[in-house]
Order: C-alpha cells, then structure tokens, then sequence
C-alpha cells in the first residue's frame, strides 16, 4: 500500500461490552484502508469486541494490569502525577501519526498531549451526556474542571459528539469550544441485518408481548424501574415477557428484585449476548429505561430493525424519538414506564403505528454518509456547523 496514506491512531480504554466499543469496531469494518493507515491503541486489555478488529489494524495492547493502570490514572486524575504514566504511553506508542483520535473521551484522552508531537492533530469523541450522567457530573467541577477545560478540551483541534444533546450538555459545563461537530454512530446496518438473521437458542411464546431491553447493568440504565413497572402490569393481569441482555455489577440486587416481587415468569435476565439481534428481531417492543445517554447505539439498531421503542425523557432518547414522535417517551418512572409499556401491549394498533414511525426514523442511518463524515474530520476537510 502506498505511503501517503493518512496516519491514524485510536486511542480507546478497552473493548469490554459497551455501545461505544461497538460502534468502533463496526467503523474499522468498513474503513478504507487504502487511504488510512490505521493503529488501534486499547488502554487496557481486556474486552471482547477484540476478535472483531480488523486484521489490517495494528493493535496497541498498553497494560495487562488492570489494577495498576487504575492506578496510574487514578493519580494522573486527582492529583496530576502523571510521568510515569507517560512513560508507558511513550514506550508503547513509538510511531508518528496525521491523526489522533480518543474515541471514547475521558481522562485516557490526555494520553494525545502525553504523545506530543507524535500526534499532529488531536481529537476526541464525545459519547456521553456529561450533565445528567452522575459519573461524570460528580467529577467535572472545581479545579479538575478548570484543569481540562484548559488543558485538554481548549487544546483540542477538534470535538466530536454522538448527538446534539451531548454537545449541549458538554458546553453548560465548559463552555463553546474552537472546533465542534455531531457525527451520529455508525450502525453497519447491514450486518445488523444479518447477524438478526442467525437462529435463535431460546423460544418465544407469541401468546405474550415480548419486550426487549439492551444494555448494562448500571444504576444509569435504570433497570430497577423496568422491574419495578413490571410488576405494576402483572398486577393488571397483562401478558408480556421482559428480557434484559447484558452483564454489570448490578446483576445481582436486579436478580434479587426480580424474586422479591415474584416476577421470575415475567423478566428476564439474559446475561450478556455478543449478537443481541436475533432477540431484538423476535420481540415486539424495545425498552430503554435510562437516566441518560448520549446517543443510545441499542436504540438505534431497535430502530433499524422497525421495533416499536419505549423510552424516559433523557438526553440521547429524547433527541432521537424527537421527544415522541418516533416512539413512545414517558417519564423515569416506574409506573410511567408501565403506562408506556401497557399502551403497546393492550393496543395491537399502537404497536402497528410505532412499528411504522421506527421505519420511517431509520432514514437517519446512512453508513455511508456517516463514515464519509469521519473521513472529512481525519482528513480536516469537516464543515463547522
């Protein structure tokens, strides 16, 4: 291959389970690699999605140390002893590169300015809404704040969000930066098509509404109160399954809930399933319980697969039913969720209606433009908004 293709480095802190992780990989899938020389840096190496990395990427593998490399981060976070830290970034991040991207920003971002000249221009992408999102709220204030906003963010050449909800969020708290652009996820909605396609291992009983929910099991995705509505329509006698794929630490108290209030018949949980879609493709609605997100990459494949949605009034939701008109938006409440839940459930109609708004919001998705998107930003060619 020639040598004038553009260098590309990205920079991500692990491909474990996780919307971000995912849309990553689904890019490189389809990167042209005749015109980009791309590296993949993976802070810690650990994850799942890396047998998905296309083999024309080099893989940068930076601790094995789980613990220790929390360590390091932990000290670079709060008190801004980070040589050592640069260190290892320099020893295993040797080459030059036109472009550095952090794809999944955070605190790893500052590895760019760790690289230096390494990396002429330095980018990162957005994924989440940074106000209502606690982990990222209880942090960003104070001198940390002044901090990155100066030393990070005002330093950037470009900043990347998944949404419009996103990028407010980020500038109530940090104000306008020099260079700003919405990219949405890249999908890959064809393999979304195929892999929907695989047989299933479990059966569904068409005598019920089957709901689906995808995500981890995080206080953020708000499973306690899907649960919690559940119960609220097995008091009402409906028929209807719930089944929540995904892992997290919160899989226990949620196994516990689901016993305490006798709900085994009625949810599900699936545990984590590295192709979702067949169970996405099976259901009859899909349900996003969260207190926020960014641009929700489960929902949008719900969408691409025309399933009626069901979704609480966050950021990254809201911004993507266009607050209602694309799916039924309730508030982050338990019996909200089940009055969302109830209307597709008892009315064939409703699941017809927002079956056909889901097939007509699916239009947003083009691949192909997405992705010429992120060429014109690696190439510096992107258009201010």
């Amino acid at each position: 291959m020639s040598s004038s293709r553009t260098k590309v480095l990205f920079l991500i802190h692990s491909l474990e389970e996780g919307g971000a992780e995912r849309v990553l990989t689904n890019m490189l899938k389809m990167f042209d690699f005749t015109r980009f020389e791309v590296h993949l840096c993976v802070v810690e190496n650990r994850g799942i999605y890396f047998k998905e990395v296309p083999q024309q990427v080099k893989v940068i593998r930076l601790f094995n140390h789980i613990l220790f490399s929390r360590l390091l981060i932990k000290l670079h976070v709060k008190f801004n002893l980070n040589l050592y830290l640069r260190l290892v970034v320099n020893a295993q991040v040797r080459e030059h590169y036109d472009v550095g991207i952090s794809f999944l920003d955070s605190a790893y971002t500052d590895f760019l300015f760790f690289l230096g000249k390494k990396v002429k221009r330095k980018i990162t992408w957005v994924h989440s809404s940074y106000k209502t999102y606690s982990n990222f709220g209880r942090f960003y204030k104070g001198a940390y704040k002044k901090r990155i906003t100066r030393h990070r963010y005002g330093k950037l050449d470009d900043i990347v969000f998944v949404s419009n909800d996103s990028r407010r969020e980020f500038e109530e708290i940090f104000g306008r930066m020099r260079s700003t652009h919405v990219i949405l996820n890249l999908l890959n909605i064809e393999e979304i098509h195929t892999r929907s396609d695989m047989e299933l291992d479990v059966s569904f009983d068409s005598k019920v509404t089957n709901i689906v929910a995808v995500g981890v099991l995080l206080p953020v995705k708000g499973y306690d109160k899907l649960i919690q509505a559940a119960m609220l329509l097995k008091e009402e006698n409906l028929k209807f399954k719930i089944r929540i794929l995904g892992n997290g630490y919160l899989e226990e108290s949620l196994h516990a809930l689901i016993r305490d209030l006798g709900l085994e018949d009625e949810v599900e949980l699936c545990g984590f399933r590295f192709n979702p879609y067949p169970y996405m493709k099976e259901s009859d609605v899909f349900v996003m319980t969260s207190i926020s997100e960014g641009w929700p990459t489960a929902l949008c494949e719900a969408i691409v697969l025309e399933l009626p949605v069901v979704v609480t009034d966050c950021s990254g939701c809201r911004e993507l039913v266009a607050n209602g008109e694309y799916g039924i938006m309730v508030q982050q409440s338990a019996v909200a969720i089940a009055e969302g839940l109830k209307q597709l459930i008892e009315k064939p109609e409703k699941l017809q209606y927002y079956q056909k708004r889901s097939a007509a919001r699916k239009l947003i998705f083009d691949d192909e433009v997405i992705l010429q998107q992120v060429y014109d930003l690696i190439e510096g060619k992107a258009k201010l908004p």
